[in-house]
């Protein structure tokens, strides 16, 4: 990621706080129930209580506490490119691991977690078409044992003028069409909310809750 839109993204991040505290909207998310609503799909790829999470993008460690909410005990590690949101994750949950930087800062080891999550986190517009998800996405996968879940903003929605302008949008076709290079176990799922598509990839066939 380049120095301008990563501090630019940081100033972004430091401002919401201000504005909105600790909640869903600092993290741009309308509520805590669309929130939670991502975080359910996501989970259905495949977590269970045990596993290690790799949760990117984690903001204020929101994921962690819903996973524990609902007995999911998992090794968790959160990292954020917002200094200031990993300051408050760290201050809410003293005994997780938490990194301010993105993925390639952290530069993790091949394999290291047994799921990749992101939630929200590929939204932020970058203005650089698509690029730096394009290389995210294989990094993500290099990182999992078992898999990767994220979620996207749909390109197929009809935006206004403003959104389209403080988020970024994708075509779920091309991100899956990139996914299906990296595993022959992939599914998307666009059923929740008209504007968003989650994305699973799994390592292997066993790996799928559902096994097909």
């Amino acid at each position: 990621m380049k120095d301008d839109q990563r501090e630019r993204i940081i100033k972004r991040h430091f401002h919401s706080i201000w504005m909105y505290g600790h909640t869903p909207e600092a993290l741009y998310w309308e509520n805590r129930e669309v929130q939670e609503l991502r975080f359910e799909v996501l989970l259905g790829v495949g977590v269970k209580s045990g596993d290690s999470v790799l949760d990117v993008g984690c903001g204020f460690a929101d994921l962690y506490r819903y996973m524990r909410d609902k007995g999911l005990e998992v090794d968790y590690t959160g990292i954020d490119l917002s200094p200031d949101m990993i300051e408050a994750a760290q201050a809410k949950e003293t005994s997780l691991e938490f990194f301010a930087g993105d993925l390639f800062d952290f530069d993790p080891p091949e394999k290291s977690y047994d799921w990749v999550l992101l939630s929200g986190s590929l939204n932020e517009p970058l203005k650089d078409d698509g690029e730096y998800v394009r290389t995210m996405l294989p990094r993500l996968y290099q990182t999992c044992r078992k898999g990767l879940a994220f979620n996207l903003l749909n390109d197929e929605y009809s935006w206004s003028a403003q959104a389209r302008y403080s988020l970024q949008a994708y075509k779920p076709a091309e991100i899956m069409a990139q996914l299906s290079k990296l595993s022959p176990y992939t599914e998307s799922r666009d059923d929740y909310l008209p504007v968003d598509v989650s994305f699973f990839v799994w390592r292997e066939k066993e790996f799928r809750p559902d096994k097909k």
